[in-house]
């Protein structure tokens, strides 16, 4: 049953405070309906009774399928003469009884289905009623003590005009519509809401389109169904909202002068006030959310494609060209990638259809940039003795765009890390080679290993994405040393 957790953690509350202020004997001025056995008999409706709601006691038997803690209750009973609707309505100040109502016999009761005040619904109750049968209502307080006046009415309602499918009411576009579900039964037979079976609360609306438009249906805690066909017994389904997954929004293609029915259902215990909203659905703006940073020709570049669709819907099919002459269908918005041949700017052109059949179109332009720099050489000595200062010699190769050009000359020291001993700074015009010249003095610690090895990196200076291609910005090298 919904909001049952959440009447579990309240009443957990009211019991603990209510066990501070409970009294430890029953009230002097017990009212003569306090018991399910000496309840008020209500003969006719309208009815009225102003009485203390706080004087009472609670027997051992009263029902908790409502709320698991009772301090006092009274009880009424009414015997329906017709089928219809009652509504039950506790009036006053400060905080107000609550009621449950309930069908059987003491000791074997039955609460009838959503007939519970709820917290956060307000405290009357709407109940169908069935002719000839008995209906025994407990009005109750968490809290007992003297001083809890309040009215209680109860009176006959109508069932919802549209109750019915044969009485639909008339959609317009933009229409908005409300009523009480609570007021409203399932037809025999009715055809029940794929994505919410339980909704049997239910009250229908017709739409014929004057042309063909794609509609949204804004609701709040209802679930809403569209449905395509010319009689009851030859509905097809053509999009169904849960009342428990409030996100979704409802959305359907209409063709003009076809036939449409809206379904607004809910189970018993939601079935209240509704609105729902028929309005135009908005045009689509398909796009592509590109990873970010620099892209380049190394790259295979994340794209995201998207419907565009404020009202949540997803992508189902489409195209995305990608601007170089290729391009690959879209099923989802799902990721995938793709690498430019060549630096240049692309035009990226989206079409997408979500699951309701709205399509659109949208472009966005790539800019594809790519700063690669190659070290194509590392010069060394063969052979040093300890204490030789000789030249080491780097050459870097460019063939894009003019560079800054950052090179790093380290020798792996004891430790076996690379450490630094020589930083050279140069521009390296675009299609160049520019040598970069070190100096190296070995040492007695080389020459007790052996030999001195060497790596060289490249980067470039002021630009926070790097290089385009940092794997061919090492080399590595060694040179002989000996004592000298």
């Amino acid at each position: 049953m919904r909001h049952t957790a959440f009447r579990r953690l309240l009443v957990a509350g009211l019991a603990v405070a209510a066990t501070l202020v409970a009294p430890a004997t029953a009230h002097a001025d017990t009212p003569p309906n306090d018991d399910f056995d000496t309840a008020t008999a209500v003969t006719a409706l309208p009815f009225r009774t102003t009485q203390d709601f706080g004087e009472g006691t609670k027997a051992a038997d009263d029902p908790t399928s409502c709320y698991a803690w009772i301090a006092t209750s009274a009880w009424y009973d009414y015997t329906a003469p017709a089928d219809g609707f009652v509504r039950a309505l506790p009036t006053g100040a400060g905080q107000l009884p609550f009621i449950a109502v309930y069908t059987g016999e003491r000791g074997a009761l039955t609460q009838v289905p959503g007939a519970c005040a709820e917290w956060n619904s307000g405290p009357s109750v709407t109940f169908p009623v069935t002719a000839g049968q008995t209906y025994h209502i407990m009005v109750f307080k968490p809290y007992a003590g003297a001083g809890q006046v309040a009215t209680l009415d109860l009176a006959s309602v109508p069932r919802e005009p549209n109750d019915d499918f044969a009485a639909a009411a008339e959609a317009t576009l933009p229409g908005t519509f409300s009523g009480d579900l609570s007021r409203s039964t399932s037809e025999p037979g009715e055809v029940t809401a794929s994505c919410d079976p339980a909704a049997d609360h239910s009250v229908w609306y017709r739409y014929t389109p004057d042309r063909t438009r794609s509609i949204s249906v804004e609701r709040r805690s209802t679930s809403v169904v569209v449905y395509r066909g010319a009689s009851r017994t030859g509905l097809s389904e053509v999009d169904c909202a849960s009342s428990l997954d409030t996100s979704k929004r409802v959305v359907f293609r209409a063709t003009a002068g076809e036939q449409y029915w809206i379904r607004v259902a809910a189970d018993a215990d939601g079935a209240s006030w509704y609105d729902i909203r028929l309005t135009t659905a908005p045009a689509l703006t398909p796009n592509v959310y590109l990873y970010s940073g620099v892209k380049s020709v190394f790259d295979d570049i994340q794209m995201f494609p998207n419907a565009g669709d404020s009202l949540g819907r997803p992508l189902v099919s489409g195209e995305l060209k990608f601007g170089d002459g290729t391009s690959v269908p879209l099923t989802s918005n799902a990721m995938l990638t793709h690498r430019y041949a060549a630096d240049g700017d692309y035009r990226l052109e989206i079409s997408a259809t979500t699951d309701d059949g709205r399509s659109g179109t949208g472009s966005q332009v790539v800019h594809v940039e790519t700063h690669d720099v190659t070290l194509t050489g590392l010069s060394l000595p063969a052979q040093a003795r300890a204490g030789q200062t000789k030249p080491v010699k780097v050459s870097v190769v460019n063939s894009r765009y003019d560079e800054k050009v950052v090179v790093s000359l380290r020798r792996k020291g004891e430790s076996g890390y690379f450490e630094e001993v020589g930083r050279l700074t140069q521009w390296v015009p675009a299609g160049s080679r520019v040598d970069f010249p070190f100096a190296y003095s070995y040492t007695a610690a080389d020459a007790a290993a052996g030999q001195a090895e060497f790596e060289v990196t490249a980067n470039l200076d002021g630009r926070y994405d790097g290089d385009s291609n940092p794997a061919d910005n090492r080399l590595t090298g060694t040179t002989a040393v000996r004592a000298s």
